[in-house]
């Protein structure tokens, strides 16, 4: 195959053949759970949009929610063995999932880079040996996902990066827990849109509502999370056609989390003793100038991260994929011995640090920092922003969003250490507004993390303070984005034409054979049964067109809903046939044909279809654009940024 690109890299993994394909056609038993799946897929096409999306999204966070629930119980049970390990095993370590309270008060503190190094091992040969797509930070795998892979996230890699995960951030590994946990829950979207055979673009949406529920589901932000989901996809743009189903998962995830997880964050609430003082004219000068100030680190962390995992993890490599993680995580361990804070996720260490923010107390490093507070808090979010480069960019699995709030919150306190005298606001406050505009800037995700840490603070004003300031750090670092998967827009619709589509094929002068794309099983209906029968099953499936066939199986024609020549009000109570009625004509392709020729073919009857048979004439499926966009969908994105 001669396309620029293998579609047998997309061989059907990627572009979903997996249940829709031709060799899912035939038939098969019955049994309780197809029974089960059946029933469903009949109830979700018959319930209207709200309803239809809610009964989806309630499924999907349920099933991300309980794994997730089993990834943080596994985290939990490494770092117990871990505190024994370091002889922290007299402090209560049971309800602990981050290491670095653990390394804190390790008697046997030496042992961090050797049990750090023994983590990233264990870690790295399951990635590695099992599931090669389970290294680095799950975040961008699923925006990955959603591009250039039609939505399709398997479950294996989930479950993968979940152990992996479990077993580098219990041991010490600097990374964030909502890696694999994003990981989890786009995987649980995405295959329940398979199961329920949902379109394309409807599994790209269950992806992302995936997400938005597993980021809810740890940080107990619903609001923030799902805009979260939708806006990380792109530098500067949002899948607002996912907002809805993002909101309806991420608030199912966030109830389930009070339940699972337990009442209330880690993260202490923000106390305000007025909101007035934060909108004052000085107040709203520094969140400019504190964006301006917190840049520097944003870009520091997006370039640490790419100089690691371009440059650093493939001179490690030397053909062995898991010396890179367990190098650089013992690097991690050894700073960890010094500098314990930077060790884990950080999440529970940053709570005591939020609160010691509020009451005025702030943590001094040991040595020649002993006597500057801003010193010792810059110098802690570097430390911070270089374990976690190290241990994600080298392919350890993880997450960089819990990092990237613990070291925003470090700057974000040390900014508002030099400008809370000229604005009259608790420095406490910046630390907020810097864990969204560290991240936010790094990610282009403004939006989103605005809210996210707003919800996680428990003060809706914080919104627009943490927006200005992290809308002009994003400004400073241009299109600098630490997800690099994102792309910077939304395709534009022309492209999506089926001559735009041809245009592309023809420039690679290759033919990819029809086969090899997604064939729909849509059930073709014979030409003698009730046209009443057909048009309610058009209907109730939620389908606009139904092939029509002939005794031996061969095409005559389709019933369509929107052509000119069917009157549908008149067919839901007439008595005639088929057969009776001008059926539409349709363009028919042979499944061994380039595909190409369906896309001429679609242009000759203008229509978005076409109906695919065998040598023989009978008919095996349909072939619809949207499908043959999403495979192509790494050609189109080549001829974009051409354009651009």
């Amino acid at each position: 195959m001669a396309l620029g690109f293998s579609l047998a890299g997309m061989d059907c993994r990627s572009v979903g053949c997996r249940g829709f394909g031709v060799g899912a056609n035939r038939l098969r038993k019955s049994s309780a759970g197809q029974r089960i799946a059946d029933a469903l897929r009949a109830l979700v096409r018959r319930l209207g949009y709200v309803e239809r999306w809610l009964l989806i999204s309630l499924i999907s966070a349920l099933v991300g929610s309980l794994f997730i629930g089993v990834f943080y119980v596994m985290e939990r049970v490494v770092v117990a063995l871990s505190a024994m390990a370091l002889g922290s095993g007299g402090h209560s370590v049971l309800g602990v999932s981050d290491f670095s309270l653990i390394a804190l008060v390790a008697r046997r503190r030496i042992l961090l880079p050797l049990i750090a190094g023994l983590g990233a091992l264990l870690s790295a040969l399951i990635v590695y040996n099992l599931e090669p797509e389970a290294e680095g930070g799950g975040t961008d795998a699923a925006v990955h996902a959603f591009h250039e892979r039609a939505g399709i996230i398997r479950p294996r890699v989930a479950l993968v990066k979940a152990v992996a995960s479990a077993l580098l951030l219990g041991t010490g590994g600097s990374a964030g827990p909502e890696g694999p946990a994003i990981q989890i829950g786009a995987s649980a979207g995405s295959s329940i849109a398979r199961l329920l055979r949902l379109s394309v673009e409807e599994r790209k949406i269950m992806l992302v509502s995936g997400m938005a529920a597993a980021l809810s589901f740890i940080f107990r932000s619903p609001v923030g999370s799902a805009i979260f989901a939708i806006e990380v996809l792109y530098m500067s743009d949002m899948e607002i056609s996912a907002l809805i189903p993002a909101l309806f998962s991420s608030i199912i995830a966030y109830a389930l989390s009070i339940h699972i997880l337990g009442p209330g964050y880690e993260l202490p609430s923000l106390s305000l003793r007025g909101i007035l003082p934060l909108y004052s004219a000085s107040a709203l000068a520094s969140y400019i100038v504190a964006g301006l100030m917190i840049a520097p680190f944003s870009y520091l962390y997006i370039m640490l991260y790419r100089i690691v995992k371009n440059r650093i993890k493939p001179l490690l490599a030397l053909g062995r994929p898991w010396i890179p993680p367990v190098i650089s995580v013992t690097l991690v361990g050894i700073i960890a011995v010094y500098v314990p804070y930077i060790a884990g996720t950080g999440e529970e260490t940053l709570a005591h640090m939020l609160e010691d923010f509020q009451r005025g107390r702030v943590l001094l490093l040991a040595g020649p920092l002993a006597k500057s507070a801003v010193a010792s808090l810059l110098v802690l979010a570097a430390l911070k922003v270089i374990a976690t480069a190290l241990t994600v960019g080298s392919g350890g699995s993880g997450g960089l969003l819990a990092p990237g709030i613990f070291a925003g919150a470090m700057v974000g306190e040390a900014v508002g250490l030099l400008l809370g005298r000229f604005s009259h606001l608790n420095p406490a406050i910046y630390a907020y507004i810097g864990m969204a505009a560290l991240f936010g800037s790094a990610s282009k995700v403004s939006i989103g993390l605005s809210f996210f840490v707003a919800e996680i603070a428990g003060t809706p004003a914080l919104v627009v303070p943490a927006l200005l300031a992290t809308l002009t750090a994003s400004l400073t670092l241009g299109s600098e984005s630490i997800v690099e998967s994102q792309l910077p827009h939304r395709v534009p619709p022309h492209v999506f034409t089926v001559r735009s589509l041809l245009e592309v094929l023809r420039k690679r002068k290759a033919c990819v054979r029809v086969g090899e794309f997604v064939i729909r099983a849509i059930p073709a209906v014979h030409r003698e049964e009730l046209l009443s029968k057909v048009v309610k099953r058009i209907i109730s499936h939620g389908i606009r067109v139904i092939p029509v066939i002939d005794e031996n199986g061969k095409i005559v024609g389709v019933v369509d809903s929107g052509y000119a020549g069917l009157d549908i009000r008149f067919a839901l109570h007439s008595r005639e046939k088929v057969s009776s009625v001008s059926l539409r004509e349709a363009p028919i392709i042979y499944v061994n044909e380039c595909i190409d020729k369906a896309l001429e073919e679609m242009i000759i009857y203008g229509t978005d279809y076409a109906i695919v048979v065998g040598s023989d004439r009978r008919y095996i499926g349909m072939l619809l654009l949207e499908d043959i966009v999403n495979a192509l969908l790494p050609l189109v994105l080549e001829e974009v940024k051409r354009e651009e």
